[in-house]
């Protein structure tokens, strides 16, 4: 017989104040015969200034600390970071990225700094597939030159491959527990360890015989997965579990150690000096300004966003990277939508009707990080003096096609119904705060 410990995190999201007791868990004593450490994606995460200010390469540091054997990637590291710096987060890593449903554009080739499966090796020779898979979001990662493959094609060619090769298939699902579920079904995979929905599964699932494990979000839990093999190599148990954080011991050096992530982080976003303002902006000046940076960026006549994106001011004098991500902290992008004319009417429709209540809507999700959504800012779009709807100062017409400057958080979040299935465009190469610091670079006085 032989034990074998997956230890393994999930969607820790650059939250720091957790990492000082998960990496003590994960470099806990083994108390199996073989132990393995993963993580499932979502790691890092811009918010945080010594995340935004390294490119994520400041968390790489730390897991290569931890000792992890595999990782995959979420949308956060897939998504939140350009082409090219995606392609040198892992310059440094010890551990081996897994991610097989993920082509690099324009030749749909593997990327260089991942695999798309790894067999690992027991001490007691027990072979252990690991495939990687992230959610595949096909417009956004298209338009930063990746090309996500469908989950179902990938294990279609891998698992039956993985089951001649390997005595067991473990697979790091960043695809939400719903995929996760029907995958069990479809798949003759021992254990999914799940993340992305941020669910917790306390003491595991057991789906159509495979073992479903997840750990939170935010580091709120670690995992830990318990299997044993009889000396033919085949599964005799398996058992998961989800450890809260809070069962996990505190040391006297934590906080310190947490406040020193943060303020490394801040040092560094502070010596990147973006614009000097002769006057604080305000909430609503950078509201206005937002309008301003969409028209001008696309060259469209209209545009609008909302008040609550932004969460302080930005101070007069000399701003830094750092006070643009403490108003700004979100991963929102500039996006263009197509509307026919009717569509717009009723999108107008739409922010008359939900003006108010909006304002003091509380959200979250969708890389938004603030606290509600505010007053709704538009620009270019009235009506004139007999009620009907202007753009750009002309009458829309019920069949003409209309381009609107926004962001995608109003296309990820159900807030205009309108805005769910029209086409849009999203530039998924600069965020929200990086496109008012252009801006203001060029027009501030």
């Amino acid at each position: 017989m032989e034990a074998i410990q997956l230890r393994h995190t999930n969607d820790l999201h650059s939250h720091f104040e957790a990492w000082p007791r998960i990496r003590r868990f994960l470099l806990a004593e083994k108390t199996a015969d073989t132990t393995f450490n993963f993580d499932i994606g979502d790691a890092i995460d811009r918010f945080h200034p010594l995340t935004d200010a390294t490119l994520g390469k400041a968390n790489v540091d730390l897991m290569n600390a931890a000792h992890y054997d595999a990782v995959t990637i979420g949308n956060n590291e897939g998504l939140g970071m350009a082409h090219a710096d995606l392609n040198h987060l892992y310059d440094q890593a010890n551990y081996p990225v897994i991610l097989a449903n993920l082509k690099e554009l324009p030749g749909r080739n593997q990327p260089a700094w991942a695999e798309p499966y790894k067999i690992l090796t027991t001490n007691n020779q027990t072979k252990v597939a690991i495939i990687g898979l992230t959610v595949p979001y096909q417009m956004t990662y298209r338009s930063l030159d990746w090309q996500p493959l469908p989950v179902e094609d990938v294990l279609d060619d891998l698992v039956p491959k993985l089951r001649k090769e390997a005595d067991l298939v473990i697979l790091l699902s960043h695809l939400g527990l719903p995929t996760d579920r029907d995958l069990a079904e479809k798949y003759d995979l021992d254990v999914i360890i799940g993340a992305h929905t941020h669910h917790v599964l306390p003491d595991g699932e057991m789906d159509h015989g495979t073992l479903l494990a997840a750990a939170g979000r935010y580091g709120d839990h670690a995992g830990q997965i318990d299997l044993v093999v009889d000396d033919q190599h085949h599964v005799v148990s398996k058992q998961a579990r989800a450890i809260p954080l809070g069962e996990l011991a505190t040391e006297p050096g934590d906080l310190a150690e947490i406040q020193a992530l943060h303020d490394r982080g801040a040092e560094l976003e502070e010596e990147k000096k973006i614009v000097h303002f002769n006057q604080e902006q305000t909430v609503s000046d950078q509201g206005q300004a937002c309008l301003a940076a969409l028209k001008e960026t696309t060259g469209l006549p209209v545009a609008f966003c909302s008040s609550g994106l932004f969460l302080q001011n930005l101070p007069e004098g000399t701003d830094t990277a750092e006070d643009f991500l403490e108003s700004m902290p979100h991963a929102i992008h500039p996006m263009v939508t197509t509307l026919t004319g009717a569509e717009l009417m009723a999108l107008a429709a739409e922010f008359q009707e939900r003006r108010t209540d909006l304002v003091d809507q509380k959200m979250k999700g969708s890389g938004f990080r603030g606290k509600v959504f505010g007053h709704l800012l538009i620009d270019g779009l009235d009506r004139d003096d007999g009620g009907q709807l202007q753009y750009a100062g002309r009458v829309v017409e019920p069949e003409k096609a209309y381009q609107i400057a926004t962001l995608d958080h109003y296309r990820w979040i159900d807030f205009f119904q309108v805005l769910d299935e029209a086409p849009a465009k999203i530039n998924q190469k600069i965020f929200l705060r990086e496109l008012l610091a252009q801006y203001y670079q060029k027009h501030a006085q």
